[in-house]
């Protein structure tokens, strides 16, 4: 193939949540390849872990496309999200203190509490039935609404928001849920300025920031809730069901994480390297020349990483395409590399390390209701996702 012969982005949805096959042969042609995006632009394409690291790094990337696409309406989260430097950087210093170790383990045993709950109902109504409804989608949802304040009985219809806004075009359905979770923000705010609402949650937090401290403007203040409603709840939806998909398929892993409870933690730093979650990373813009290995990326171009291909590549994680529970040391990437390392990586491990352990010990012989290669992938997202996942107990 040459090297810059162009090849349309390849999805985990039509793989059946596996990693694309076309990665594999990318890594092994070098660190950049052209390809068309989902909207019709085209890129590079890097795929190897020291070039996505690089491109992550940032300085010489940005995420601030500012293209006219964009839109200035405020009803895309695109300006907010892709921030770079001193903005960026007083933004993420706003919500960090609600994501720190301290502040997650502090929320551990309500998470347990959620979850439990959770298993009650799907344990009274009896197998089969689907962990992504009665589960992995409603656990992350109630935790991020109860972090920011809103209502938990509002959990399904910010999920369904949230869903329509991951849409890989931004138009359309995207754009009008946009809208409307933007006006529900708005309500929000409101009620926090009037007294009627909570006073110690995330959202009051910003809202003082806007209100007293003129730390951020009203636009960001509700494009930055949107970002964390987003990524609170998509990701990691799909990191459980998926993640519990893979278990279940390799049913060898499965049982040394069984007969060895202890090994939870390195099992979840392996789902998250190996099982794809974020099926289109965040394109970038080279703000000046970068060598990227022997392939020069000029200013201006476009730069895709794929985080699913860095993460099997042989040269960080030997044998990258096993899956192994007990794999040491694993330097994914799966929340990204410096300053926009995932500020919810520890509330995501916490609600991860509590789902499993709750599954696996409520229902020691859990199990697929339904044949692997029946299981329906949602494309067209930048989350990939389950559709539902049949299980038995």
């Amino acid at each position: 193939m040459p090297r810059d012969y162009i090849i349309d982005y390849p999805s985990s949805a039509d793989y059946a949540g596996e990693l694309p096959p076309e990665f594999d042969a990318l890594r092994g042609q070098g660190p950049a390849s052209r390809v068309r995006l989902p909207d019709g632009r085209t890129a590079w394409l890097v795929t190897r872990h020291e070039d996505v690291r690089t491109v992550l790094v940032g300085g010489r990337f940005t995420r601030d496309l500012t293209e006219p696409r964009d839109g200035g309406d405020g009803a895309s989260p695109v300006r907010t999200v892709n921030m770079d430097g001193r903005p960026h950087a007083q933004l993420r210093g706003l919500v960090s203190k609600a994501f720190t170790v301290r502040r997650v383990e502090a929320m551990r045993p309500r998470i347990q509490r959620v979850a439990g709950r959770l298993l009650d109902s799907m344990e009274e109504q009896g197998p089969p039935a689907d962990l992504v409804r009665h589960f992995a989608a409603p656990l992350p949802s109630i935790v991020i609404c109860e972090l920011l304040g809103f209502p938990h009985a509002d959990h399904e219809m910010l999920s369904d928001w949230c869903d329509r806004i991951t849409t890989v075009d931004g138009q359309g359905p995207g754009r009008q849920a946009g809208l409307e979770l933007g006006a529900y923000i708005d309500r929000a705010v409101r009620a926090r300025r009037a007294g009627t609402g909570p006073g110690t949650d995330l959202l009051s937090t910003l809202v003082q920031a806007h209100d007293d401290e003129e730390r951020l403007t009203h636009e960001e203040l509700v494009l930055l809730v949107i970002v964390l409603l987003a990524g609170g709840l998509e990701t990691t939806q799909t990191a459980i069901s998926a993640g519990l998909a893979r278990l279940l398929r390799n049913p060898d892993q499965l049982g040394r994480l069984r007969a060895d409870p202890g090994l939870i933690d390195s099992a979840i730093e392996e789902l998250l390297r190996f099982q794809p979650v974020i099926d289109l990373n965040r394109v970038q813009k080279a703000t000046e020349d970068v060598w990227l290995g022997e392939r020069l990326v000029r200013a201006g171009d476009l730069v895709q990483i794929s985080i699913n291909s860095a993460n099997r590549d042989d040269e960080v994680f030997p044998g990258g395409d096993r899956f192994e529970i007990a794999r040491e040391p694993n330097p994914h990437l799966a929340f990204g590399h410096g300053a926009h390392h995932c500020l919810g990586a520890a509330l995501a491990r916490a609600e991860l390390k509590t789902a499993f352990s709750a599954l696996l010990r409520r229902f020691p012989r859990l199990d697929l209701a339904v044949p692997p290669e029946s299981l329906r992938w949602r494309g067209g997202h930048v989350t990939l996702r389950l559709e539902e996942l049949p299980v038995t107990w």
